[in-house]
């Protein structure tokens, strides 16, 4: 299973280099954050899966700019967004909402169907409390209402912008029950500012039962986003029969 993860501006920048992008990872699961959410743009993000090959999984307001879209090959057995509680303002400035785009997947094996896999897109925020008090609605086994929260217990990815670099609290929380994948190949490229990439803010973060084959950042079309995107190839256990 082939997952990448980009964070893409709110698609204010070059939607062909965008475009460009997704069609070369060639993806099976794709993270988005940042996509648009005025309700005069939102439509963008359908008109981008579409001419990418994909389709939209896990996409709404209550994700605050998180989606999942998913190949044709891949089965959504659920998907769904969810709000992470974000407060109004900080002192006197307004405050981003947060949340999280949720898809339990599975992928075509010889035998069947691969296990199945529940992957969130995360966007986190830029204070440091706020994104540690979203730990406890990410993490694997965390309880989710709706048809996702049946797969509460599957192998989890937990993929986007984190905000915060290796080594803050919040990626060493995560890597206590995921790993980063870029850790894993020994390859941790960072990720932005996209044309002079300087910081590690995106990451694919997978579950202990899934096997990191390989993962790179892409970064033959910096003018996409502020962002570089993250793929990883992961081998999924097979499923029931």
């Amino acid at each position: 299973m082939r997952v990448a993860t980009f964070n893409v501006r709110e698609l204010l920048d070059d939607t062909v280099a965008v475009r460009e992008v997704l069609r070369a990872v060639a993806a099976d699961v794709v993270c988005l954050q940042e996509v648009p959410t005025h309700v005069l743009a939102r439509h963008r993000l359908g008109v981008l899966a579409a001419d990418t090959g994909l389709w939209v999984a896990a996409s709404g307001p209550e994700g605050a700019g998180t989606a999942v879209l998913t190949a044709t090959r891949v089965d959504v057995r659920a998907a769904g967004v969810r709000a992470l509680p974000t407060p109004r303002r900080r002192g006197w400035r307004p405050v981003r909402p947060r949340g999280t785009a949720e898809a339990v997947v599975r992928v075509p094996v010889e035998q069947g169907w691969s296990a199945a896999v529940l992957v969130r897109s995360v966007h986190l925020g830029l204070d440091a409390g706020e994104r540690f008090g979203h730990l406890s609605r990410l993490t694997p086994g965390c309880a989710v209402d709706g048809e996702v929260g049946r797969w509460r217990d599957a192998p989890t990815v937990v993929a986007g912008d984190l905000n915060e670099e290796p080594g803050g609290p919040v990626h060493q929380r995560l890597c206590t029950v995921l790993v980063d994948v870029a850790e894993a190949v020994g390859d941790p490229q960072p990720t932005f500012p996209a044309r002079s990439p300087r910081r590690r803010l995106d990451l694919l973060l997978a579950d202990r039962q899934l096997s990191v084959v390989g993962a790179h950042v892409p970064t033959g079309h910096p003018g996409a986003s502020d962002h570089l995107p993250v793929v990883a190839d992961l081998l999924v256990p097979v499923g029931p029969r």
